[in-house]
């Protein structure tokens, strides 16, 4: 009895420190309800002289022998943008820019489904240790840093219309195709 009751005061401590991470006010996390808006950057700044803004974002994973196996693993991989680390240049186009790091946002959120799916295609070999989970997340946050330069570069960092708009089709429907994998 006293095991089962330790056991569970151990899940219920670690269920509750990661529910209390997804709830920092200092944090968004991706939705597809919920967009970025300029009030999200907490760094109002004016006429940049090297870029219009800069977002960080917060790529983290809980993972645990006992939650691969459980259902609630989505949750305990997030994708989530930094309100008091990102900036942006009032003095310039807001609107392009944060549609720019929203979009690079919505790019993160395809990989970290990829994350979430990974886990779930290999929970059985990552219980049984045969796969290194920070090997995957190196190599996926690689794929993900030249996706971003990539989409950079292409639109010229969201200024070219027709561009943006084509990546940001693209990026809707490889999220929708993971769509299994979402947290919500």
């Amino acid at each position: 009895m006293k095991y089962y009751l330790l056991f569970f005061t151990i899940l219920y401590t670690f269920c509750s420190f990661a529910q209390q991470s997804n709830n920092d006010p200092n944090l968004v996390c991706w939705s597809q309800k919920r967009r970025l808006t300029i009030d999200d950057f907490q760094i109002k700044v004016a006429n940049s002289t090297n870029s219009f803004s800069s977002a960080q974002f917060s790529y983290d994973y809980k993972i645990s022998t006992f939650l691969s196996l459980s259902r609630d693993y989505k949750r305990q991989i997030t994708n989530c943008f930094i309100k008091n680390a990102s900036w942006i240049d009032t003095t310039h186009n807001s609107e392009i820019s944060v549609r720019y790091q929203q979009t690079l946002f919505d790019l993160s959120e395809i990989y970290i489904r990829q994350f979430r799916k990974f886990v779930y295609d290999n929970r059985k070999a990552l219980v049984l240790g045969k796969i290194k989970i920070d090997d995957i997340n190196a190599q996926i946050m690689n794929d993900l840093a030249k996706r971003k330069v990539e989409y950079g570069l292409d639109t010229s960092y969201g200024t070219i219309p027709d561009k943006q708009r084509n990546w940001e089709i693209k990026i809707f429907k490889e999220i929708e195709s993971l769509k299994e994998f979402s947290a919500e």
